[in-house]
């Protein structure tokens, strides 16, 4: 039993798996960022739908958001310092605004996670967000283990 912890242990610390998945998050992240450039009045009326943000903040939000997301994004594929917390950040931020729409019964036809206008199935009885929420955990737990090999990295390095 050890055994295989210790290889499937061995599998996930190899810098070509760290480095599959950062490229992967960040890939996710410029393009969930970028699709929402293409109709950015789209992603405004669907951030209006969660009713979170002021009228008069829905435009630098709509613009805002999308940028940081492809910045972010592009950071984590580059290895820029502080792009995984910002990544992180987000993706908490959007497990919460989720999570608030799935507590108040809101049925919002798009989560706006990715392009506008993408209707899908289940929206009508708010599963769309539950699937959106447990995509965003997925995301989640790849940060996690991002931050927790970054951390054995740095340890072993102050090792040698």
């Amino acid at each position: 039993m050890s055994v295989s912890n210790n290889t499937v242990l061995r599998v996930f610390q190899r810098p070509v798996f760290v480095l599959a998945v950062r490229i992967f998050l960040g890939g996710v992240f410029i393009y969930a960022g970028a699709s929402k450039f293409w109709d950015l009045r789209g992603f405004a009326l669907i951030i209006e739908e969660f009713d979170l943000v002021p009228l008069w903040l829905l435009p630098y939000v709509a613009v805002g958001l999308p940028s940081l997301e492809v910045l972010a994004g592009a950071g984590l594929v580059l290895n820029v310092r502080g792009s995984l917390a910002a990544v992180t950040g987000m993706t908490v931020l959007f497990m919460g605004v989720l999570g608030y729409a799935m507590y108040e019964g809101l049925v919002i036809a798009d989560c706006g996670c990715f392009s506008p206008g993408e209707l899908p199935a289940g929206y009508d009885d708010g599963s769309a967000l539950k699937d959106a929420f447990i995509r965003d955990a997925g995301l989640l737990l790849a940060c996690c283990f991002l931050f927790v090999s970054s951390i054995q990295k740095r340890s072993a390095e102050k090792i040698l």
